[in-house]
């Protein structure tokens, strides 16, 4: 995808930003689906049930804890 007025190490640049940009892309299509399928669903939830409880029915939308 080389563009007349770039370099080739900017071609090579700009393609490595297109890479990350395709990447984070899917990342995010995933995690999207991931989150309709949640949200679909309904879920309710009782803060009364303790983080550990609440955390284990969305953990694989939310990031790890320590």
């Amino acid at each position: 995808m080389m563009h007349n007025n770039a370099s080739t190490s900017e071609c090579v640049k700009l393609n490595k930003q297109l890479g990350k940009l395709q990447d984070r892309e899917t990342e995010i299509r995933i995690y999207e689906e991931k989150i309709h399928h949640l949200a679909d669903q309904m879920i309710r939830i009782d803060l009364d049930d303790g983080v550990k409880h609440n955390y284990e029915i969305f953990k694989d939308v939310l990031e790890k804890t320590k």
